[in-house]
């Protein structure tokens, strides 16, 4: 399953690019989809990794390259939950403006066999549903400093069910 999305963003790109890539580590501030994340040191990478617990589930990424001239980002799963077999990110941030943006992020994701057999039909909808949201999460963070209402909510869920505050 791809998903390709752009979305622009007012606010300069190193803006963005910091929020992506310097605060890798840090995605559970503002996706939805994330609700707890930490960076992790990678044996044998240049790059970093984090660690995610997300709607889909416990996830683990490695980035693969991070070209901060062009401000492209690229990761991979290196652990993921049952539904998923593979994911790979590429994120690209490009100055539109002084103070806007475009943001470019291209999801590939193979979804295990037995999910993708029984509920791929529910999964591969809600899965794009997310991931747009997440990108809009991006958006209202980055322009207004503050988590969205989705994500809030979205929190609120994940450490009630989970016996903690919100962060």
């Amino acid at each position: 399953m791809k998903i390709n999305k752009t979305l622009q963003v007012n606010a300069p790109a190193s803006k963005v690019w910091e929020v992506l890539y310097t605060n890798y580590g840090d995605a559970c501030h503002w996706a939805s989809t994330v609700n707890e994340s930490k960076e992790r040191e990678v044996a044998g990478s240049d790059y970093i990794g984090r660690t995610c617990s997300t709607v889909f589930g416990d996830v683990s990424e490695i980035i693969d390259r991070a070209d901060e001239e062009k401000m492209e980002l690229q990761y991979h799963l290196d652990d993921t939950p049952f539904i998923m077999k593979a994911a790979t990110a590429k994120w690209k941030v490009k100055p539109t403006s002084i103070n806007a943006s475009e943001v470019t992020m291209d999801l590939d994701v193979t979804l295990a066999t037995i999910p993708a057999l029984l509920m791929g039909w529910m999964i591969r909808p809600k899965m794009r549903k997310d991931i747009y949201q997440t990108l809009e999460d991006l958006k209202y963070y980055i322009e207004t400093g503050k988590q969205s209402e989705v994500k809030i909510n979205s929190d609120a869920k994940y450490f009630k069910k989970k016996g903690k505050k919100a962060a």
